[in-house]
């Protein structure tokens, strides 16, 4: 056997593991935290993590074949996930392809899915202000693509920027959040709904089964009504039967934001998208549409819809990223 398919069964190993352990910080990370398993909140570029000073940044992405420019973009992965949620087979993804488009230089945060929102939220309002400290150059530009939980860490991030003053929201143009469940996720209510039935049917091993499903993480149930911040769930029951605390939150002002969903079929009024959305998320969801005038409530121009498109596929496709790109040249 070669040296070389050595290093590349060597590599598809070390890439399932790296899933592996990302995929159990989404199911139980809050259990994992501050331990070895627990995965750090950092910047990563081909697998490794950026360095935040000028010197060591520059270094990496001159490795990397990757140049510094004054607009960046920052792509965010959901649940369960990590950055390579977002590589297309041929190892492209948006932010490499805005790179080359648009020159933007792209950086992917990797974190514990499985904390509270709000704890990813505020460790990711920190990180980006460094980095808007660090940075070799200065920022003009800064482009946010978010999936799914990763809005709502970006939601939550930009709230408690906006609370410590970071200077980083003022460079912040364009927020895209992909299947990202404003309103929850119809999956973590109807999971809150069978544990409290299996926990109070008057047989042990039921409430066991209970118990066990209950066990999901802290990130997990705070995406049943799209938790945001610490005051939605401190000192409340996790647990508690179809119980939303949640507390507005609002957008950064002057920035644009835009929503992409996903529909299992190509009519759109059937009733499969009505009950299932994309499997995980509704549009409703996704648009924010309700009567809550607190709420985001995107507008039509600022919402696009794909059919036959599943909640994963958002993030690899080429459809996908030139609606973004459209986005960015045509701003509103």
């Amino acid at each position: 056997m070669s040296n070389q398919t050595m290093s590349e069964i060597f590599q598809k190993l070390k890439r399932i593991t790296y899933q592996g352990v990302s995929a159990l910080n989404g199911a139980v990370g809050d259990k994992l935290h501050n331990t070895h398993l627990g995965i750090e909140m950092n910047f990563y570029i081909k697998n490794k993590v950026v360095s935040l000073n000028k010197q060591t940044l520059t270094h990496q992405y001159e490795q990397a074949k990757s140049a510094i420019s004054p607009k960046i973009c920052i792509l965010i992965h959901g649940l369960t996930h990590n950055e390579t949620a977002w590589e297309f087979a041929n190892k492209s993804d948006y932010g490499t392809m805005l790179q080359h488009d648009l020159q933007y230089t792209p950086f992917y945060l990797r974190y514990n899915t499985g904390l509270h929102i709000s704890d990813n939220g505020k460790a990711f309002a920190a990180i980006l202000e460094k980095l808007h400290q660090n940075y070799p150059i200065e920022i003009q530009e800064i482009c946010i693509i978010a999936h799914s939980m990763g809005g709502l860490v970006t939601h939550s991030a930009c709230h408690y920027a906006q609370e410590n003053k970071f200077e980083w929201t003022k460079k912040v143009k364009n927020i895209f959040l992909l299947a990202t469940p404003h309103l929850g996720s119809f999956f973590e209510k109807f999971a809150n709904v069978t544990t409290t039935i299996l926990e109070n049917v008057p047989n042990w091993q039921t409430r066991l089964v209970g118990k066990a499903i209950n066990l999901r993480s802290a990130g997990i149930k705070d995406l049943r009504y799209g938790y945001l911040t610490e005051n939605d769930w401190k000192d409340k029951n996790p647990d508690q039967f179809l119980s939303n605390n949640k507390i507005h939150t609002q957008k950064l002002p002057g920035v644009s934001y835009y929503a992409i969903s996903g529909r299992l079929t190509q009519e759109k009024k059937h009733w499969v998208n009505h009950l299932f959305g994309d499997i995980l998320v509704r549009t409703e969801s996704v648009t924010a549409r309700s009567d809550n005038p607190a709420e985001f409530n995107f507008s039509p121009e600022n919402h696009h819809e794909f059919a036959q498109t599943n909640h994963f596929k958002l993030t690899t496709m080429t459809e996908v990223y030139e609606k973004i790109k459209e986005w960015i040249n045509s701003p509103l």
